[in-house]
């Protein structure tokens, strides 16, 4: 039997639909509701990693945000089958820079992408501790893979308003 951990570049480990208490007045998927279908997909990752609840439960450890950005790209709506993948862009002893993107899973079309740099906390401490080095050599195998693509395009943006340049 091959006990070898096989890689997918990009991951996909998540489906989820659209829920009807997610749509807002405008008919689609709410701001804030990405952040939750982000936020639960990223959990599958993690525990693809072994970072389980049970392994919370047991080490009293677990991920923290350190920092979040979406970039919405078209709209969903009550009933869309989604699905995300994810790359892990960069890493460290203890965080994690990962990339997720959001597609309507019928119809194809990316809906919206996330940036996300996720903290390994001890949680009797609530400073960031290092992972242990099962989960981190999970990681660390599944970047050598992933740092093989391009960049997404939309990496490390910055919001601001686009303007004409000036001649």
């Amino acid at each position: 039997m091959n006990t070898e951990l096989e890689i997918k570049a990009p991951l996909l480990i998540h489906t989820e639909i659209v829920r009807p208490q997610w749509i807002d007045h405008n008919g689609h998927m709410n701001s804030a509701y990405y952040v939750l279908a982000f936020d639960e997909a990223g959990g599958s990752l993690f525990r693809y990693f072994g970072l389980s609840d049970e392994y919370r439960q047991r080490e009293h450890k677990g991920i923290f945000v350190g920092d979040y950005h979406i970039h919405y790209s078209r709209e969903v709506v009550a009933g869309d089958p989604l699905k995300f993948t994810h790359l892990i862009i960069d890493y460290d002893d203890k965080k994690v820079h990962y990339w997720q993107e959001m597609f309507h899973a019928k119809e194809g079309y990316l809906a919206a992408q996330c940036e996300a740099i996720m903290l390994h906390v001890d949680l009797n401490t609530r400073k960031v501790a290092p992972f242990p080095e099962n989960i981190l050599d999970k990681i660390r195998k599944t970047h050598e893979v992933h740092s093989v693509l391009p960049n997404p395009d939309n990496l490390g943006r910055t919001i601001k308003i686009k303007r004409p340049t000036r001649r």
